[in-house]
Protein backbone atom coordinates (compact mmCIF):
# COMPACT_ATOMS: atom_id res chain seq x y z
CA UNK A 1 0.00 0.00 0.00
CA UNK A 2 1.31 3.47 -0.89
CA UNK A 3 2.44 5.70 1.96
CA UNK A 4 -0.31 8.26 1.36
CA UNK A 5 -3.16 5.75 1.33
CA UNK A 6 -6.11 5.89 3.72
CA UNK A 7 -5.66 3.03 6.20
CA UNK A 8 -8.71 3.47 8.43
CA UNK A 9 -11.92 5.45 8.73
CA UNK A 10 -14.05 5.76 11.84
CA UNK A 11 -17.57 7.19 11.95
CA UNK A 12 -18.84 8.05 15.42
CA UNK A 13 -21.69 9.93 17.05
CA UNK A 14 -20.86 13.20 18.80
CA UNK A 15 -22.94 16.18 19.96
CA UNK A 16 -23.70 19.32 18.00
CA UNK A 17 -24.11 22.91 19.20
CA UNK A 18 -27.88 22.38 19.22
CA UNK A 19 -27.75 19.51 21.70
CA UNK A 20 -28.48 17.00 18.94
CA UNK A 21 -26.42 14.00 17.83
CA UNK A 22 -24.12 14.56 14.86
CA UNK A 23 -21.74 12.45 12.82
CA UNK A 24 -17.98 12.79 13.18
CA UNK A 25 -15.61 11.27 10.66
CA UNK A 26 -11.99 10.45 11.46
CA UNK A 27 -9.61 9.23 8.76
CA UNK A 28 -6.14 7.78 9.28
CA UNK A 29 -2.80 7.13 7.64
CA UNK A 30 -1.57 4.18 9.69
CA UNK A 31 -2.02 5.16 13.32
CA UNK A 32 0.36 8.09 13.15
CA UNK A 33 -1.74 10.78 11.54
CA UNK A 34 -5.49 11.38 11.58
CA UNK A 35 -7.95 14.17 10.84
CA UNK A 36 -11.56 14.72 11.86
CA UNK A 37 -14.60 16.60 10.60
CA UNK A 38 -18.13 16.93 12.01
CA UNK A 39 -21.33 17.21 10.00
CA UNK A 40 -23.27 20.47 9.90
CA UNK A 41 -26.97 20.90 9.28
CA UNK A 42 -29.67 23.52 9.12
CA UNK A 43 -32.83 23.69 11.20
CA UNK A 44 -34.67 23.58 7.90
CA UNK A 45 -33.59 21.57 4.91
CA UNK A 46 -30.92 19.67 6.87
CA UNK A 47 -30.63 16.07 7.97
CA UNK A 48 -32.65 16.76 11.13
CA UNK A 49 -35.52 18.46 9.31
CA UNK A 50 -37.75 15.38 8.78
CA UNK A 51 -37.76 14.54 12.50
CA UNK A 52 -37.46 17.96 14.17
CA UNK A 53 -41.04 17.88 15.42
CA UNK A 54 -41.07 14.24 16.48
CA UNK A 55 -41.57 13.38 20.15
CA UNK A 56 -38.27 11.52 20.49
CA UNK A 57 -35.98 13.57 18.28
CA UNK A 58 -32.69 12.48 19.89
CA UNK A 59 -33.65 8.80 19.87
CA UNK A 60 -34.73 9.06 16.24
CA UNK A 61 -31.54 10.87 15.29
CA UNK A 62 -29.46 8.20 17.03
CA UNK A 63 -31.24 5.53 14.98
CA UNK A 64 -30.67 7.50 11.78
CA UNK A 65 -26.98 7.96 12.55
CA UNK A 66 -26.61 4.28 13.49
CA UNK A 67 -27.87 3.38 10.00
CA UNK A 68 -25.42 5.81 8.42
CA UNK A 69 -22.51 4.49 10.47
CA UNK A 70 -23.41 0.94 9.46
CA UNK A 71 -23.42 1.97 5.79
CA UNK A 72 -20.09 3.78 6.16
CA UNK A 73 -18.49 0.82 7.94
CA UNK A 74 -19.74 -1.91 5.62
CA UNK A 75 -20.03 -0.22 2.21
CA UNK A 76 -18.16 3.07 2.00
CA UNK A 77 -15.02 2.44 4.05
CA UNK A 78 -13.92 -0.58 1.94
CA UNK A 79 -14.15 1.68 -1.13
CA UNK A 80 -12.01 4.38 0.48
CA UNK A 81 -9.32 2.24 2.10
CA UNK A 82 -6.20 2.28 -0.04
CA UNK A 83 -7.19 5.46 -1.88
CA UNK A 84 -4.51 8.13 -1.95
CA UNK A 85 -5.34 11.04 0.33
CA UNK A 86 -4.35 13.52 -2.38
CA UNK A 87 -6.68 11.97 -4.99
CA UNK A 88 -9.52 14.28 -3.94
CA UNK A 89 -11.38 13.95 -7.25
CA UNK A 90 -11.53 10.17 -7.01
CA UNK A 91 -12.52 10.21 -3.35
CA UNK A 92 -15.22 12.80 -3.95
CA UNK A 93 -16.62 10.85 -6.90
CA UNK A 94 -16.99 7.82 -4.61
CA UNK A 95 -18.71 9.99 -2.00
CA UNK A 96 -21.11 11.48 -4.54
CA UNK A 97 -22.46 8.01 -5.32
CA UNK A 98 -23.46 7.65 -1.66
CA UNK A 99 -25.71 10.72 -1.89
CA UNK A 100 -27.21 9.58 -5.18
CA UNK A 101 -28.47 6.39 -3.56
CA UNK A 102 -29.72 8.39 -0.54
CA UNK A 103 -27.58 6.46 1.94
CA UNK A 104 -25.78 9.60 3.12
CA UNK A 105 -26.65 13.29 3.06
CA UNK A 106 -24.55 16.01 1.46
CA UNK A 107 -23.57 17.09 4.98
CA UNK A 108 -22.22 13.59 5.69
CA UNK A 109 -20.15 13.33 2.52
CA UNK A 110 -18.87 16.89 2.95
CA UNK A 111 -17.49 15.94 6.36
CA UNK A 112 -15.70 12.91 4.90
CA UNK A 113 -14.36 14.93 1.97
CA UNK A 114 -13.03 17.69 4.21
CA UNK A 115 -11.55 15.20 6.70
CA UNK A 116 -9.57 13.58 3.87
CA UNK A 117 -8.27 16.96 2.68
CA UNK A 118 -7.28 17.85 6.23
CA UNK A 119 -5.53 14.49 6.57
CA UNK A 120 -3.49 15.26 3.46
CA UNK A 121 -2.63 18.69 4.85
CA UNK A 122 -1.46 17.14 8.11
CA UNK A 123 0.57 14.52 6.25
CA UNK A 124 2.36 17.24 4.27
CA UNK A 125 2.66 19.39 7.44
CA UNK A 126 0.87 22.43 6.02
CA UNK A 127 -2.35 24.18 7.08
CA UNK A 128 -5.57 23.00 5.45
CA UNK A 129 -6.13 26.39 3.80
CA UNK A 130 -2.76 26.18 2.08
CA UNK A 131 -3.32 22.59 0.93
CA UNK A 132 -6.61 23.42 -0.81
CA UNK A 133 -5.34 26.68 -2.34
CA UNK A 134 -6.29 26.87 -6.03
CA UNK A 135 -4.04 27.87 -8.91
CA UNK A 136 -4.57 31.50 -10.00
CA UNK A 137 -6.74 32.23 -6.92
CA UNK A 138 -5.15 34.29 -4.17
CA UNK A 139 -6.01 33.22 -0.61
CA UNK A 140 -7.52 36.01 1.49
CA UNK A 141 -8.62 36.80 5.00
CA UNK A 142 -12.39 37.11 4.54
CA UNK A 143 -14.68 39.94 5.53
CA UNK A 144 -16.78 38.57 8.42
CA UNK A 145 -20.52 39.05 8.75
CA UNK A 146 -21.31 39.39 12.47
CA UNK A 147 -24.82 38.45 13.55
CA UNK A 148 -26.49 40.97 15.86
CA UNK A 149 -30.06 39.63 15.98
CA UNK A 150 -31.23 36.12 15.24
CA UNK A 151 -34.76 35.22 14.25
CA UNK A 152 -36.85 32.98 12.04
CA UNK A 153 -36.22 29.27 12.54
CA UNK A 154 -33.24 30.16 14.76
CA UNK A 155 -35.52 31.84 17.31
CA UNK A 156 -38.73 29.79 17.13
CA UNK A 157 -40.09 32.44 14.73
CA UNK A 158 -40.24 35.09 17.46
CA UNK A 159 -39.52 37.31 14.45
CA UNK A 160 -39.79 36.50 10.77
CA UNK A 161 -36.35 37.60 9.54
CA UNK A 162 -33.60 35.08 10.26
CA UNK A 163 -30.43 37.18 10.69
CA UNK A 164 -29.62 40.87 11.06
CA UNK A 165 -25.85 41.32 10.78
CA UNK A 166 -23.16 43.95 10.31
CA UNK A 167 -20.27 43.93 7.84
CA UNK A 168 -17.37 46.37 7.81
CA UNK A 169 -15.65 46.36 4.40
CA UNK A 170 -13.91 49.58 5.42
CA UNK A 171 -12.07 47.89 8.29
CA UNK A 172 -8.29 47.87 8.01
CA UNK A 173 -7.96 44.15 8.66
CA UNK A 174 -9.76 40.99 9.71
CA UNK A 175 -9.25 41.55 13.43
CA UNK A 176 -10.60 45.11 13.28
CA UNK A 177 -13.68 43.90 11.38
CA UNK A 178 -14.37 41.48 14.25
CA UNK A 179 -13.86 44.22 16.84
CA UNK A 180 -16.30 46.53 15.08
CA UNK A 181 -18.95 43.82 14.97
CA UNK A 182 -18.37 42.96 18.63
CA UNK A 183 -18.70 46.60 19.70
CA UNK A 184 -22.03 46.94 17.91
CA UNK A 185 -23.28 43.67 19.41
CA UNK A 186 -22.37 44.80 22.95
CA UNK A 187 -23.81 48.30 22.45
CA UNK A 188 -27.18 46.89 21.40
CA UNK A 189 -27.12 44.26 24.13
CA UNK A 190 -26.60 46.99 26.73
CA UNK A 191 -29.51 48.98 25.27
CA UNK A 192 -31.77 45.95 25.63
CA UNK A 193 -30.63 45.38 29.22
CA UNK A 194 -31.43 49.00 30.12
CA UNK A 195 -34.85 48.62 28.49
CA UNK A 196 -35.52 45.47 30.53
CA UNK A 197 -35.74 43.27 27.44
CA UNK A 198 -34.41 39.71 27.02
CA UNK A 199 -30.84 39.32 25.82
CA UNK A 200 -30.75 35.56 25.36
CA UNK A 201 -28.97 34.07 22.38
CA UNK A 202 -30.41 32.48 19.26
CA UNK A 203 -29.17 29.38 17.47
CA UNK A 204 -26.15 31.13 15.91
CA UNK A 205 -25.34 33.45 18.81
CA UNK A 206 -27.30 36.51 17.76
CA UNK A 207 -29.39 38.36 20.30
CA UNK A 208 -32.96 37.23 20.83
CA UNK A 209 -35.23 39.39 18.61
CA UNK A 210 -36.53 41.58 21.45
CA UNK A 211 -38.16 44.11 19.15
CA UNK A 212 -41.74 44.75 18.12
CA UNK A 213 -41.16 45.20 14.41
CA UNK A 214 -38.38 44.40 11.98
CA UNK A 215 -37.93 48.12 11.33
CA UNK A 216 -37.06 48.58 15.01
CA UNK A 217 -34.18 46.12 14.61
CA UNK A 218 -32.86 48.09 11.64
CA UNK A 219 -33.14 51.33 13.61
CA UNK A 220 -31.17 49.92 16.56
CA UNK A 221 -28.42 48.51 14.36
CA UNK A 222 -28.26 51.68 12.24
CA UNK A 223 -27.84 53.82 15.35
CA UNK A 224 -25.03 51.57 16.58
CA UNK A 225 -23.39 51.66 13.15
CA UNK A 226 -23.44 55.46 13.27
CA UNK A 227 -21.29 55.30 16.42
CA UNK A 228 -18.67 53.04 14.81
CA UNK A 229 -16.62 55.91 13.37
CA UNK A 230 -16.95 54.49 9.85
CA UNK A 231 -19.06 55.82 6.99
CA UNK A 232 -22.40 54.01 7.09
CA UNK A 233 -23.36 52.44 3.78
CA UNK A 234 -19.80 52.54 2.49
CA UNK A 235 -17.31 51.37 5.10
CA UNK A 236 -19.85 49.59 7.28
CA UNK A 237 -23.39 48.44 6.79
CA UNK A 238 -26.17 46.00 7.52
CA UNK A 239 -26.50 42.51 6.07
CA UNK A 240 -29.83 40.69 6.32
CA UNK A 241 -30.70 37.03 5.86
CA UNK A 242 -34.45 37.09 5.28
CA UNK A 243 -34.92 33.34 4.70
CA UNK A 244 -38.11 34.57 3.05
CA UNK A 245 -39.59 31.11 2.50
CA UNK A 246 -40.27 31.14 6.24
CA UNK A 247 -42.83 33.97 5.91
CA UNK A 248 -44.12 33.33 2.39
CA UNK A 249 -47.49 31.65 1.97
CA UNK A 250 -50.00 31.37 -0.87
CA UNK A 251 -48.18 33.96 -2.97
CA UNK A 252 -47.90 36.56 -0.19
CA UNK A 253 -45.14 37.75 2.13
CA UNK A 254 -45.81 38.30 5.83
CA UNK A 255 -42.74 40.30 6.87
CA UNK A 256 -44.35 41.40 10.13
CA UNK A 257 -45.83 38.01 10.93
CA UNK A 258 -49.59 37.80 11.24
CA UNK A 259 -50.00 41.56 11.63
CA UNK A 260 -51.92 43.33 8.89
CA UNK A 261 -52.21 41.81 5.43
CA UNK A 262 -49.72 39.76 3.49
CA UNK A 263 -47.95 41.60 0.67
CA UNK A 264 -47.87 40.61 -2.97
CA UNK A 265 -44.45 40.11 -4.49
CA UNK A 266 -44.52 43.58 -6.07
CA UNK A 267 -45.58 45.28 -2.82
CA UNK A 268 -43.01 43.37 -0.80
CA UNK A 269 -40.24 44.29 -3.26
CA UNK A 270 -41.32 47.93 -2.93
CA UNK A 271 -40.86 47.55 0.84
CA UNK A 272 -37.37 46.10 0.34
CA UNK A 273 -36.27 48.88 -2.02
CA UNK A 274 -37.62 51.46 0.42
CA UNK A 275 -35.62 49.92 3.28
CA UNK A 276 -32.48 49.92 1.12
CA UNK A 277 -32.88 53.68 0.59
CA UNK A 278 -33.61 54.40 4.25
CA UNK A 279 -31.01 52.24 6.02
CA UNK A 280 -27.32 51.46 5.33
CA UNK A 281 -28.14 48.01 3.96
CA UNK A 282 -25.38 46.36 1.94
CA UNK A 283 -26.52 42.78 1.62
CA UNK A 284 -29.80 40.84 1.23
CA UNK A 285 -29.73 37.05 1.51
CA UNK A 286 -32.69 34.94 0.37
CA UNK A 287 -34.88 38.09 0.26
CA UNK A 288 -37.60 36.27 -1.70
CA UNK A 289 -39.14 32.82 -1.75
CA UNK A 290 -37.44 30.17 -3.88
CA UNK A 291 -40.47 29.88 -6.16
CA UNK A 292 -40.64 33.66 -6.73
CA UNK A 293 -38.08 33.80 -9.53
CA UNK A 294 -39.91 36.68 -11.20
CA UNK A 295 -39.53 38.60 -7.94
CA UNK A 296 -35.78 37.92 -7.89
CA UNK A 297 -35.45 39.24 -11.43
CA UNK A 298 -37.33 42.41 -10.54
CA UNK A 299 -35.32 43.01 -7.35
CA UNK A 300 -32.08 42.52 -9.28
CA UNK A 301 -33.17 45.09 -11.86
CA UNK A 302 -34.12 47.60 -9.16
CA UNK A 303 -31.37 47.10 -6.59
CA UNK A 304 -28.69 44.79 -8.00
CA UNK A 305 -26.20 47.66 -8.32
CA UNK A 306 -26.81 49.01 -4.82
CA UNK A 307 -26.67 45.87 -2.66
CA UNK A 308 -25.61 42.25 -2.68
CA UNK A 309 -28.54 39.99 -3.52
CA UNK A 310 -27.39 36.64 -2.25
CA UNK A 311 -28.73 33.24 -3.16
CA UNK A 312 -28.57 30.48 -0.60
CA UNK A 313 -31.72 28.36 -0.85
CA UNK A 314 -32.35 29.34 -4.47
CA UNK A 315 -29.13 27.75 -5.80
CA UNK A 316 -28.22 25.53 -2.83
CA UNK A 317 -24.44 25.69 -3.51
CA UNK A 318 -25.14 23.31 -6.42
CA UNK A 319 -22.74 23.75 -9.38
CA UNK A 320 -25.44 22.73 -11.87
CA UNK A 321 -27.82 25.41 -10.62
CA UNK A 322 -25.13 28.07 -10.38
CA UNK A 323 -24.11 27.65 -14.02
CA UNK A 324 -27.69 27.78 -15.33
CA UNK A 325 -28.33 30.50 -17.90
CA UNK A 326 -30.83 32.57 -15.90
CA UNK A 327 -28.95 32.45 -12.58
CA UNK A 328 -27.22 35.78 -13.29
CA UNK A 329 -30.64 37.43 -13.58
CA UNK A 330 -31.63 36.29 -10.08
CA UNK A 331 -28.71 37.33 -7.85
CA UNK A 332 -25.24 38.84 -7.83
CA UNK A 333 -23.70 36.82 -4.99
CA UNK A 334 -23.88 33.28 -3.66
CA UNK A 335 -23.71 31.63 -0.27
CA UNK A 336 -21.23 28.74 -0.47
CA UNK A 337 -22.01 25.98 2.03
CA UNK A 338 -19.88 22.83 1.73
CA UNK A 339 -22.50 20.94 3.74
CA UNK A 340 -24.94 21.64 0.90
CA UNK A 341 -22.50 21.04 -1.97
CA UNK A 342 -21.60 17.61 -0.63
CA UNK A 343 -17.87 17.47 -1.38
CA UNK A 344 -14.87 19.75 -1.54
CA UNK A 345 -14.76 19.23 -5.32
CA UNK A 346 -18.36 20.39 -5.79
CA UNK A 347 -17.79 23.32 -3.44
CA UNK A 348 -14.88 24.48 -5.60
CA UNK A 349 -16.95 23.93 -8.75
CA UNK A 350 -19.88 26.02 -7.47
CA UNK A 351 -17.46 28.77 -6.48
CA UNK A 352 -15.77 28.69 -9.89
CA UNK A 353 -19.07 29.07 -11.74
CA UNK A 354 -20.05 31.96 -9.44
CA UNK A 355 -16.77 33.73 -10.12
CA UNK A 356 -17.23 33.33 -13.87
CA UNK A 357 -20.41 35.41 -13.51
CA UNK A 358 -18.62 38.14 -11.56
CA UNK A 359 -20.52 37.34 -8.37
CA UNK A 360 -19.52 37.92 -4.81
CA UNK A 361 -19.21 34.81 -2.63
CA UNK A 362 -19.70 34.11 1.06
CA UNK A 363 -18.37 30.96 2.72
CA UNK A 364 -20.78 29.80 5.41
CA UNK A 365 -21.47 27.10 7.93
CA UNK A 366 -24.91 26.04 9.11
CA UNK A 367 -27.02 26.62 12.20
CA UNK A 368 -26.43 23.16 13.72
CA UNK A 369 -22.66 23.25 14.12
CA UNK A 370 -19.76 22.19 16.34
CA UNK A 371 -16.23 23.15 17.36
CA UNK A 372 -14.96 22.12 13.90
CA UNK A 373 -13.08 25.04 12.29
CA UNK A 374 -12.43 23.69 8.78
CA UNK A 375 -14.89 26.09 7.12
CA UNK A 376 -12.62 29.04 7.96
CA UNK A 377 -9.72 27.28 6.23
CA UNK A 378 -11.94 26.75 3.19
CA UNK A 379 -12.78 30.46 3.08
CA UNK A 380 -9.12 31.49 3.26
CA UNK A 381 -7.67 28.83 0.98
CA UNK A 382 -10.31 29.15 -1.73
CA UNK A 383 -10.03 32.94 -1.70
CA UNK A 384 -13.64 33.53 -0.65
CA UNK A 385 -13.85 37.18 0.32
CA UNK A 386 -16.70 36.98 2.83
CA UNK A 387 -17.48 34.69 5.76
CA UNK A 388 -20.71 34.00 7.64
CA UNK A 389 -20.96 31.77 10.68
CA UNK A 390 -23.09 33.74 13.17
CA UNK A 391 -22.19 35.91 16.13
CA UNK A 392 -19.15 35.98 18.39
CA UNK A 393 -21.18 34.99 21.41
CA UNK A 394 -21.28 31.18 21.15
CA UNK A 395 -18.21 28.98 21.40
CA UNK A 396 -18.82 27.00 18.20
CA UNK A 397 -19.03 30.35 16.35
CA UNK A 398 -16.10 32.12 18.00
CA UNK A 399 -13.99 28.99 17.37
CA UNK A 400 -14.09 29.75 13.63
CA UNK A 401 -13.42 33.46 14.04
CA UNK A 402 -10.52 32.65 16.40
CA UNK A 403 -9.08 30.20 13.89
CA UNK A 404 -9.07 33.06 11.40
CA UNK A 405 -7.02 35.14 13.84
CA UNK A 406 -4.47 32.31 14.13
CA UNK A 407 -4.29 31.92 10.35
CA UNK A 408 -3.73 35.66 9.86
CA UNK A 409 -1.07 35.71 12.57
CA UNK A 410 0.83 32.76 11.09
CA UNK A 411 0.61 34.07 7.51
CA UNK A 412 1.02 37.83 7.66
CA UNK A 413 1.17 38.18 3.88
CA UNK A 414 -2.51 37.22 3.56
CA UNK A 415 -4.52 40.20 2.30
CA UNK A 416 -7.77 41.20 4.01
CA UNK A 417 -10.55 41.06 1.42
CA UNK A 418 -12.45 44.10 2.70
CA UNK A 419 -14.70 45.38 -0.07
CA UNK A 420 -12.63 43.86 -2.88
CA UNK A 421 -14.86 40.85 -3.43
CA UNK A 422 -18.23 42.52 -3.13
CA UNK A 423 -20.15 42.17 -6.42
CA UNK A 424 -18.99 44.34 -9.28
CA UNK A 425 -20.84 47.63 -9.53
CA UNK A 426 -21.36 48.14 -5.79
Amino acid sequence: MVKTAITALIARKVWSSSGLPALEIEVFIDKRISARAITQSGLSGGYVDPILNSENICANLHKMLDCKIQYIDKILTPQLLGQRIDDQLIIDSILSLSTQNNKLSHADTAAISIAVADLAARYYAIPLWKYIQQEYIEPVMPLPEIEIFGGGAHASYASTVQDVMVIAPGAENYQQALCIGAEIFQRIKNQLVKAGKPTGLCEKGGLWPSYDHFRHALEMVSEAVAHSGLTAGKDIGIAIDFAADGFYETGHYWLNGNEGCGQTSDDYIATLTSLIKEFPIMSLEDPLAVEDRAGYRKLMQLSGKQVQIISDDLLDSDPRLVQSEDAALLCNAIMIKPAKSGTLTKTISALSHARSKGWGAIMAGRSIDSEDTAVMHLAVGLGVGQFKIGSLARAERSAKFNEGIRIAEASRDLVFAGAKELPKGM
